[in-house]
């Protein structure tokens, strides 16, 4: 049976990209792992991998095309294996578009006049005619845009241009609200004596970051963890078979997370330099797509932060908010000494993970931490 490849799932970033580039046409022979296009995102161009092998049977997008996530882009199998029609496909994707668009016009049509609920309601703060406004939207429809163009400023006077969100932003703000709305969250926090990890960091001959060093952990307990390193798919749950951790970098404008493939069997310096390939590559621009991972870890030690709870990025389980690493003074055998000290807190997805383990997973994050 043939295989479709299909748009997968770009994180945080966008819900849609464009088709910038196909390495393969109809009947090249594929292998799974070979690249099969770039696709590009507001931030970045990734490379979209196969997950089957076999003979490309058809290919339903054209280069610069704006796709979409879960949209099929081509069809791998052997020859003679049927596979819809692309040219069916596309023009009933193209016939749902225009059907949308209709619907958008016809809906914000009342009084024999073109315009967006929104333009209408800008129209009546702003005292303006819409009559007498000229529409840059579909089939002439009045948009908001049309209206501040037109109607000058409120009353009171001028006010500073509100700046419009960047696609990246809106994105995120799509993807956190939905994380917000549909996924029932807890947290657990925890410390950890870095004493061990900060010396085993230091004993490296290249350069680890305390962010290398929590994303090991929480690899390595992954792997001995099999029930947290799932994600949601749909109604039910899939497990994973690799311990990959995403990480949360911060690009212009935004953040992308690139996820870093089988932790635990990566050495503490494999896994720096990996990271450093993927953060350097996120921030020019380059992110793989495909992957899958059941937790992110996000840092903001960096600007001092000592403690935050960080957003579950759907489908995943779980996401570590890491804190800086501050002397605390305690009483030991010796007597009061100061213990460098990090906060770790775990947000997880209550319909995959429950509180005891999660509580489970966190502590035994600490106890790889401060035995490292």
């Amino acid at each position: 049976m043939a295989t479709p490849i299909v748009v997968p799932d770009a994180g945080q970033t966008t819900d849609e990209m464009v088709l910038a580039n196909w390495h393969v046409n109809v009947g090249d022979v594929v292998q799974i792992g070979d690249v099969l296009a770039d696709i590009e995102t507001d931030k970045a161009v990734a490379e979209l991998e196969s997950v089957a092998a076999g003979h490309v049977l058809a290919v339903l997008a054209e280069e610069g095309d704006t796709i979409r996530v879960g949209q099929t882009l081509l069809w791998i199998g052997q020859p003679g294996e049927g596979v819809p029609d692309p040219a069916a496909e596309a023009e009933e994707t193209g016939a749902r578009q225009a059907a949308r668009t209709a619907e958008m016009v016809a809906s914000a049509e009342t009084g024999g006049l073109r315009a967006t609920p929104a333009a209408r309601t800008l129209a009546r703060e702003r005292q303006a005619d819409l009559a007498a406004i000229t529409g840059t939207g579909p089939n002439g429809c009045v948009v908001k845009r049309d209206v501040l163009a037109a109607a000058g400023p409120p009353p009171g006077g001028m006010v500073r241009p509100v700046a419009p969100l960047s696609d990246m932003r809106r994105a995120i703000g799509r993807r956190l609200q939905q994380s917000v709305r549909e996924v029932p969250q807890f947290q657990v926090g925890i410390e950890v004596d870095m004493t061990l990890a900060l010396a085993a960091r230091q004993a490296q001959p290249a350069k680890v970051s305390i962010n290398d060093v929590v994303v090991k952990a929480c690899g390595d307990t992954l792997a001995r963890f099999p029930a947290m390193n799932c994600q949601l798919d749909g109604d039910g749950v899939r497990y994973l078979d690799e311990a990959n951790v995403g990480m949360a970098v911060r690009v212009d404008d935004g953040l992308v997370v690139p996820i870093v493939r089988c932790v635990d069997q990566l050495s503490l310096g494999e896994l720096a330099a990996r990271t450093r390939e993927l953060i350097d590559s996120a921030r020019a621009g380059r992110v793989p797509l495909g992957l899958r991972s059941a937790l992110t870890v996000s840092n903001l030690g960096m600007y001092g932060i000592r403690w935050f709870t960080a957003i579950v990025n759907p489908p995943e389980a779980a996401i570590v908010a890491v804190g800086a690493i501050e002397d605390k003074l305690v009483l030991g055998p010796r007597g009061i000494m100061a213990v460098p000290t990090l906060a770790l807190t775990l947000s997880v997805d209550h319909r995959l993970i429950d509180g005891a383990l999660a509580a489970r997973f966190l502590a035994a994050v600490k106890a790889q931490l401060e035995g490292a």
